[in-house]
């Protein structure tokens, strides 16, 4: 991590997903976190301007007939969307992502192979590669002491290893979640949450406003949660 805060590379590499590569999203990796603000956002702006004329939507995809997928999204090969969905809000899922029964994703971006569970609720977050979350997964975007919840303006600071914080510049910043994360159900995910590659958030848990180091372990219902590290707990 250098003096401008963690590379968005440091967390999860988008060059390392062949769809997103392909589109031209992997030039965010050397860029850091704090300064690209809207992470999903500018994956989309980039992943539009190369698809130019093609289908938003790959013919390989399954969109449910039950489904409400909105024209303001990208999806790629092999995804499914199953009923009672809503993707919205220039949200970009990858390849091969799993998107459960009752689900809504807004203005966020899925990497390849992801899979999310009956209703959960993604908004204004990043997840990585190959993650899965049990159902009843929200992540939350904005802070509560805004005057008007409809219209957020207080900015969301994300964890840094060392405890400090980082202001984002946006008043809707949920998470950034590397590869291969894994979520029990009904877990609580930001804002300004941080969580490294192959971490493991039990049920029940409540996570915001922390970094949490690759291969930990997270349990806890309440932010309190306790986090232990492969260096920390047992084998």
């Amino acid at each position: 991590m250098n003096e401008v805060g963690p590379l968005l590379g440091d967390v999860l590499r988008l060059a390392d997903d062949p769809f997103l590569k392909e589109l031209g999203a992997g030039v965010l990796d050397e860029q850091p976190i704090a300064s690209i603000g809207d992470v999903s956002g500018a994956v989309y702006e980039l992943v539009c301007a190369s698809l130019g004329p093609r289908p938003r939507i790959h013919p390989d995809a399954y969109v449910s007939p039950l489904a409400n997928v909105a024209d303001d999204v990208v999806i790629g090969p092999g995804v499914r969307v199953h009923e009672y969905s809503t993707v919205r809000g220039r949200t970009v899922i990858s390849s091969h992502v799993h998107i459960g029964y009752g689900c809504e994703i807004s203005r966020s971006l899925v990497g390849e192979h992801s899979i999310l569970s009956h209703r959960a609720t993604v908004g204004c977050c990043v997840i990585g590669r190959g993650c899965y979350f049990s159902a009843d997964l929200l992540t939350a975007a904005c802070v509560m002491t805004n005057d008007d919840m409809l219209r957020p303006d207080k900015p969301i600071s994300f964890a840094l290893p060392d405890g400090r914080r980082m202001s984002t510049g946006e008043p809707k910043w949920s998470a950034v979640i590397g590869d291969g994360v894994r979520a029990g159900a009904r877990v609580t995910v930001g804002p300004g949450s941080v969580i490294n590659a192959r971490s493991v958030l039990a049920s029940n848990t409540t996570v915001a406003t922390v970094w949490i180091p690759a291969n930990s372990r997270v349990t806890g219902p309440q932010s309190g949660s306790q986090i232990t590290t492969p260096l920390e707990g047992p084998s």
